[in-house]
This record gives C-alpha cells, sequence and structure tokens, in this order.
C-alpha cells in the first residue's frame, strides 16, 4: 500500500510489547509516516496537538495480574480513552483498536470474529472482558459516523520487548527457570493456549489498519501447546525443572485459540515457529535479567 507523505499516526501504549514492536514495524516498513509515541496510562491533557491521520489503540493492562490490580483504570484505559481518541482522529483517518480475545470468554474455541462471548459482568475479569467489549462498542458507534475503524482481537502475543517481572505465563515461566532453577506451576497445566510472535503480530496489525477491508479480525498464532508442554519446553532450554501446582485459577479460560481464515486470505502472513520464537525470547530474558 502506497502512504502518502507527511501523514502521521499516534500510537498509544507504545512503550508495552505490542506497541513497541508496532513502533519498530512502522520505522522499518512505513518510513513515511511521523510517529508519536503514548504511554499505557497517559490520558486526557497529555499535550499532543493537532490531528492524526491514524491513530493505534494498544494501550492497557495485558497481564491478568496488573488489569485485576485497578480495575477502574482497566476499564477507563478501554473506554473513556478510547473516546478521547477519536477526537484527535481527522475525520478521513483510520483508527486500530487492539481488542482481546477475551470477548469470547464463555463460548467453545476456535472462535470466529462472528462468535459470541457469554460471560457477565461478575466474572473475575469483567474489568478487562467488559471493558474491551464496550471500547469495541464504542468504535461501532464512531464507524457509524463515518469513521474507518479496525477492530483487532488479540489473542497471546510473545517475544522480546517485555520488561521485568512480566506476569504472563511465558515470561513467568522464563524469568523463574532464569533466576531459581525451577518452574513453579499454579496447576497441572492442561490448559491449551496458541501464541502469535510478536513481530508477526505488528505485520498483521499494521496490515488491518492500513489494507483491511472488513472492520473486525482476529489476530493470533497457528501453534498449539498446554502450558505443561510450554513449562517442560522453557525448563528443557534453560535447564530447569518444572514443578506442578494444586491452586484453581480463577476465570482463566480453558482454551484459547483463534479461528485466523479472514487474516490468513487477506494478507497471507507468515508465522515463526513457537519453539524458534520461544528460544528469541528466552535469549532476549537472559539479557534482561543478567543471565
Amino acid at each position: 500500500m502506497e502512504i502518502k507523505q507527511n501523514k502521521k499516526i499516534l500510537v498509544c501504549g507504545a512503550f508495552g510489547l505490542v506497541g513497541s514492536n508496532i513502533c519498530k514495524a512502522l520505522e522499518r516498513d512505513y518510513p513515511d509516516i511521523e510517529i508519536t509515541k503514548s504511554k499505557c496510562d497517559e490520558f486526557q491533557g497529555f499535550g499532543f496537538s493537532g490531528l492524526y491521520d491514524y491513530i493505534i489503540h494498544a494501550a492497557g493492562y495485558g497481564q491478568p495480574q496488573m488489569f485485576g490490580k485497578d480495575k477502574i483504570k482497566t476499564i477507563s484505559l478501554n473506554t473513556n480513552h478510547t473516546d478521547y481518541l477519536f477526537r484527535m482522529l481527522k475525520k478521513d483517518g483510520k483508527f486500530l483498536f487492539v481488542s482481546s480475545s477475551e470477548v469470547y470468554s464463555g463460548a467453545p474455541s476456535p472462535h470466529k470474529e462472528t462468535d459470541i462471548g457469554t460471560t457477565t459482568p461478575q466474572h473475575p475479569r469483567a474489568c478487562y472482558i467488559e471493558g474491551k467489549r464496550c471500547g469495541e462498542a464504542i468504535c461501532m458507534a464512531y464507524k457509524e459516523m463515518g469513521y474507518d475503524v479496525k477492530i483487532a482481537r488479540l489473542a497471546l502475543a510473545y517475544g522480546p520487548g517485555t520488561k521485568k517481572h512480566d506476569t504472563r505465563v511465558i515470561n513467568e515461566f522464563i524469568e523463574q527457570a532464569l533466576t531459581t532453577g525451577r518452574i513453579q506451576m499454579k496447576d497441572h497445566g492442561v490448559a491449551q493456549r496458541t501464541y502469535l510472535y510478536v513481530e508477526d503480530c505488528a505485520k498483521i496489525m499494521l496490515d488491518v489498519l492500513f489494507k483491511g477491508k472488513d472492520v473486525v479480525y482476529n489476530v493470533g498464532g497457528i501453534s498449539h501447546i498446554s502450558i505443561f508442554g510450554l513449562a517442560t519446553f522453557i525448563a528443557e532450554k534453560t535447564g530447569a525443572t518444572v514443578v506442578l501446582g494444586e491452586e484453581q485459577l480463577n476465570g482463566a479460560p480453558s482454551s484459547v485459540e483463534l479461528d485466523l481464515g479472514k487474516i490468513i486470505s487477506e494478507f497471507e502472513p507468515s508465522f515463526m515457529q513457537l519453539s524458534e520464537g520461544l528460544l528469541k525470547t528466552i535469549e532476549y530474558q537472559r539479557t534482561l535479567y543478567g543471565k
């Protein structure tokens, strides 16, 4: 896609795992676009001026322990913040809202974009699930007003770019393996997951924003692995041992898998093998923790 010069993009959440890799992909593949970067929790009055040709709203907490600590803020980042950002978008601009596969919570996987979740506002993770769902509703309301809106329902991006003590399961397992020599699992790890390497994620996100023909897209990986399998692989590559737990995890899905037919047919993305991506992530975290 040809991008006209002198275009401006605002990336909110630009210093998180997904946002930082989106910025790298922009700098590499779209050098003519001027990038403004915003932190996750910056909100009204954060000093940006003018209107933007493109806005990516990737701000929010992807770690369950983080989004559960301040539930009101988690809701606000996905709702109030979304509404405010549309006021900074040119009427002929493009907006990408990074949503989550958790909007499908309660429905059997693999999830298609037309599927509907069945959770309630009383769900333990409702601040995140309902916040993303309401954020999508805000996007659709602006679409009815004539804005070009894209929604990316992301599932489980991983890779280099996280900060120390990130509690998402891959990062937590690697940190434990590198710093203690043992991976302490919370349960027996039977839950199934599919993971998407973050560089692949960033490219797909930009394809959705710039080239997408539809509004809602699933964005995820094609790997299949159990939490126990994940722990075992990381342990083998780091020399650590795995210790099973007996905790009952509150609200975590038993399976996360997306139907990727739409992005595959439109964009023909490439997917890094999970084993290769995990090795790159382990090496990144060796540097992060001085190991």
